[in-house]
């Protein structure tokens, strides 16, 4: 049979009309192959193929009309092994590892999601998106403006007549991102169960539901229509002008609030943050009273007493006409009164009293919170300071107790002043307790990742691994002649080199073997227990520090249990300590090789204790069956047994009723009608005296 082979080695298609299907050069299925005009299946792919092809390439396949069972059959089969062709073709192939492993494997971003076409079913704000917060940065500098200028143009006139056509153009367009704030608010996501929504009926309905709508409302109502009665373009000598309609903008204040919060969290430095936001706030209430204040002054008259504002001066040098004398005197008025520490002038009537009073009240309350809170941000950030410096003391002062020499008190104070200068002295463990150990991880792999790339024993460490040793990992500073150990020691950890030179230094203390700088790792062979190392898992040189040196700490039992979970890792560790033992000509090679042989026979034991222990396990299971089964059987027969006891005992109680007695009595009369019964030739009385004992009973 002549054969033409497709593109897949899958697929031969025959002369006689027939497919065989085959898999590794065996054939598993042959299928004749009738052909009937119409009935084709086309690749997708393959626009251009003949109508009457199976797949892409030149295979034909063709049912009978007749046998519409087989054609079903070869439909499902054709179908099958094209999107399984389609699948081989396309394949992707096997990326090269990049250059820089160490960071792919923790730096790595999470996958960019697959965009969809915009439309307003999809339409959402994810508010934790950097586009969301500058959006709000936007909104504030809107919500500012109308802050601080409503109220000023509807007070100091001649502010608003300054500059009208840019009046108009400011109001208008921060009327229109009011309009989009409100379409971004109302589809702004939102968790539920932990996922963010994104359809926009249900954020709309939430957004709704959440009561938002009315202050957005509220800040969008066309109060400037009022315009068209008392136009805004020229604004006479009169308090207030008609620019303050527009104070209904001040109830979109919830979104600068929003801004300051979001700032708060994100920002680096928190604590100088909420001072700017304090300082801002009596910034701007100073404000607001100062343009009470003109209004007050206004309604009762420019001049009228040395309280009020003095407009009309009779100095031809005077500039309280002017709008800066105007605005700067009516603003220091205001801080005076709202801080009570100058004098003002002595109210005169009513009104000038009463406003004045609610002044001083307002000062008391609002700038006594005001000055402890700015009190307790500026201690929060020096609280580092503070307990570091209390740390120093209580040191200085045990040394003084102690009467500790002054080189030695002098080292430890330059020890104090060096973590201090390299922001070492904070305790990592305690400011990051609050995280999982993931975040955790992550964390101190950003940290310490320049550190970890220059170690070679992690290179081919998997990432696990090294997640759990990062985290284990505990920093030490040194002191210039300092050592970090000594020859003959009992090695406990192992050192990795963050910053400074250390010098390997011979029994002398003098001659310097090698030096030792960042990214070195010391100590690996005395915290890897290789058996046959003459040293006995000791210290084999003196390492001393040169200056101020940072070193990574990682002890035995954290290391080992951190390569119980990972045997390939343990064994290259094993390996590349043999190397340096045999270099060095300290591994004893028999009985590293008899701890082998021992080891590989432990790991055998323990694969046969472990069979047994299965075998046990499922004897066990079995017992407990048989156990349960035979458990019920004694329940059933119990059972039984309690139902028999049951019926003798109500045959008894019948047996001892008065009737039964007069049956008893009838029958001692008539001897002869009762002759048969089992109770016959017993004297008389004889029976009743063995009942009456148990009754008695």
């Amino acid at each position: 049979m002549a054969a033409r082979t497709l593109d897949s080695p899958r697929f031969i298609h025959a002369d006689d009309g027939s497919v065989r299907i085959s898999r590794s050069h065996a054939a598993y299925q042959v299928v004749p192959v009738p052909t009937v005009s119409g009935q084709s299946f086309n690749n997708e792919s393959d626009s251009g193929a003949a109508p009457n092809q199976l797949f892409s390439k030149p295979s034909l396949l063709q049912c009978d009309s007749g046998e519409r069972r087989n054609r079903r059959l070869l439909q499902r089969i054709a179908f099958t092994l094209r999107n399984r062709f389609t699948r081989s073709n396309t394949t992707p192939q096997t990326e090269s590892r990049p250059p820089n492993w160490f960071a792919a494997k923790f730096l790595h971003r999470p996958g960019v999601e697959e965009k969809t076409p915009a439309s307003w079913s999809t339409l959402h704000v994810d508010p934790t998106q950097p586009f969301h917060y500058r959006w709000l940065a936007i909104v504030t500098l809107a919500i500012f403006y109308n802050l601080v200028f409503i109220i000023g143009r509807s007070v100091f006139w001649e502010l608003n007549n300054a500059v009208t056509v840019l009046w108009w153009f400011l109001d208008y367009t921060c009327d229109g991102i009011y309009v989009i704030d409100t379409l971004i608010h109302a589809h702004e996501g939102y968790l539920e169960q932990g996922m963010m929504v994104k359809n926009s009926a249900k954020l709309r309905q939430n957004y709704v539901s959440s009561k938002k709508w009315i202050f957005d409302f509220v800040s969008l109502i066309p109060t400037d229509l009022v315009y068209f009665v008392y136009p805004s373009t020229v604004c006479a000598p009169i308090v207030p002008c008609p620019v303050i309609v527009r104070v209904n903008r001040l109830f979109r204040l919830p979104r600068m609030l929003e801004f300051f919060d979001r700032t708060e969290t994100r920002t680096g430095y928190p604590n100088s943050f909420r001072i700017c936001k304090v300082v801002f706030a009596i910034l701007v209430l100073i404000h607001w009273n100062a343009c009470f204040y003109f209004a007050i002054s206004f309604a009762i008259g420019f001049g009228t007493d040395n309280w009020v504002y003095n407009l009309n001066s009779t100095n031809e040098n005077s500039k309280n006409s002017t709008l800066s004398r105007q605005y700067i005197y009516s603003f220091y008025w205001s801080t005076l009164t709202l801080t009570t520490i100058g004098e003002t002038p002595q109210p005169e009537n009513d009104i000038e009293y009463l406003f004045v009073v609610v002044d001083f009240l307002a000062g008391v309350l609002i700038f006594a919170t005001i000055v402890g809170n700015i009190g307790s941000m500026i201690s929060n950030m020096n609280v580092a300071r503070v307990e570091f410096q209390n740390k120093m003391d209580g040191v200085k002062q045990y040394m003084s107790f102690r009467r500790v020499s002054k080189e030695l008190e002098a080292r430890v104070i330059r020890w104090f002043a060096y973590t201090w200068a390299n922001k070492q002295a904070i305790d990592e463990d305690r400011v990051l307790a609050a995280l999982p150990d993931k975040l955790k991880a992550e964390i101190a792999i950003h940290v310490h990742l320049d550190t970890l790339k220059q170690v070679r024993i992690f290179q081919d460490c998997e990432p696990g691994l090294l997640e759990e040793l990062v985290l284990k990992l505990r920093l030490q500073v040194f002191s210039p002649g300092d050592y970090i150990c000594r020859k003959g020691d009992i090695g406990k950890e192992m050192y990795i080199v963050k910053r400074g030179r250390l010098s390997v230094v011979a029994d002398d203390e003098s001659t310097v073997l090698a030096t030792l700088s960042a990214g070195a790792v010391f100590g690996e062979v005395s915290v890897l227990e290789i058996p046959g190392n003459k040293t006995g898992n000791r210290r084999t040189a003196n390492v001393r520090s040169i200056g101020y040196s940072d070193l990574f700490c990682l002890a035995k039992t954290d290391l080992w249990k951190a390569l119980a979970d990972y045997p390939d890792a343990r064994k290259s560790l094993l390996e590349r300590g043999c190397q340096i033992l045999r270099k060095d000509g300290l591994l004893d090679e028999d009985i590293f090789n008899l701890s082998q042989e021992h080891k590989e026979g432990m790991e055998e034991k323990l694969q046969r204790i472990e069979r047994t222990l299965e075998n046990l396990q499922m004897r066990f299971a079995r017992l407990m069956a048989e156990y349960v089964s035979h458990q019920a059987a004694v329940k059933q027969r119990l059972s039984k047994v309690e139902r028999r006891v049951d019926t003798q005992g109500a045959k008894r109680k019948r047996q001892q009723s008065p009737d039964f007695l007069l049956d008893v009595t009838a029958s001692q009369e008539s001897p002869d009608r009762f002759a048969r019964r089992s109770f016959q030739g017993v004297p008389q009385g004889s029976w009743s005296r063995r009942r009456r004992k148990p009754m008695s009973l």
